[in-house]
């Protein structure tokens, strides 16, 4: 009896610490870009219900409380595994629009020290107050990638394996703004890649690690106008089903069927 005791323990000490492996906080920016701001509400509200309980938060930041999503943001520079997802636009408050400043802003900051980002709706980082301020030295500046872009409008994107596995509900549709598979640049590895073209040079949804540091981006229906694609759905599958599991416990060193990624 007291070794069965012991046991029940033990076992529940793993589960425990197995929990505490996977923590990790979540902030979404709500305010959209490229789909209506009442498509975005309602996406995110299904993401949020999806995902709670099994991230230790999620907290939803609309356009008037950029200040507080700074507050955030700062707060996860020294943390490993958090992940910010926007929706086609990037806050002020987080980076300075126009990219005047080239390093150490609180988004890169928040990479750099091993944290996710994950957009959906315009252009990853070209989109401020409405306005395509930042351009593409967004991206540029964000991961320090010379001359990365993410052109291409209505590009078929084809599920793969991947993406049948980790992300159910993802359907083939078109992309307008794809990852160019090609301008990814060392240190800068395809992690998983969840839907692609039929020549394989663009992707979408698809997430990237930085092998140096651990940090991630990624992209899920960067479409124009697209009100009726099941973002806070498939972004929770992929959080659900991937992130929390393999992801976050990584460490920038894990094995898919894109290649073994190391440090």
């Amino acid at each position: 009896m007291r070794k069965h005791f012991i046991a029940i323990v033990i076992a529940g000490l793993i589960l425990v610490f197995a929990g505490l492996a996977m923590a990790f906080d979540v902030a979404i920016s709500t305010q959209a870009g490229w789909y209506s701001q009442a498509a975005a509400d309602k996406e995110m509200a299904v993401l949020v219900t999806a995902i709670k309980g099994v991230v230790s938060s999620v907290t939803l930041f609309p356009a008037d409380k950029k200040a507080d999503l700074a507050t955030w943001v700062k707060s996860k520079t020294g943390g490993k595994g958090n992940m910010l997802i926007l929706n086609g636009q990037c806050p002020d408050s987080i980076y300075a629009p126009g990219n005047t400043q080239k390093d150490n802003s609180l988004i890169e900051l928040f990479l750099d020290a091993g944290n996710t980002i994950l957009n959906t709706g315009d252009y990853l980082m070209y989109v401020v107050n409405g306005a395509g301020t930042n351009a593409t030295g967004g991206l540029e500046t964000l991961m320090d990638v010379p001359g990365i872009t993410m052109w291409d409008d209505n590009t078929p994107m084809v599920v793969t394996a991947e993406g049948k596995k980790y992300c159910p509900s993802l359907k083939d549709y078109q992309s307008d703004r794809p990852w160019h598979l090609d301008q990814i640049k060392d240190p800068w590895k395809a992690e998983l890649i969840l839907a692609q073209n039929a020549a394989k040079t663009r992707a979408e949804p698809a997430i990237f690690v930085n092998t140096k540091t651990g940090g991630r981006v990624g992209t899920f229906y960067q479409t124009a106008g697209e009100d009726t694609n099941p973002r806070g759905v498939v972004i929770g599958e992929f959080i659900n089903s991937y992130y929390r599991t393999t992801a976050v416990q990584s460490g920038g060193k894990l094995t898919t069927s894109w290649g073994k990624i190391k440090k």
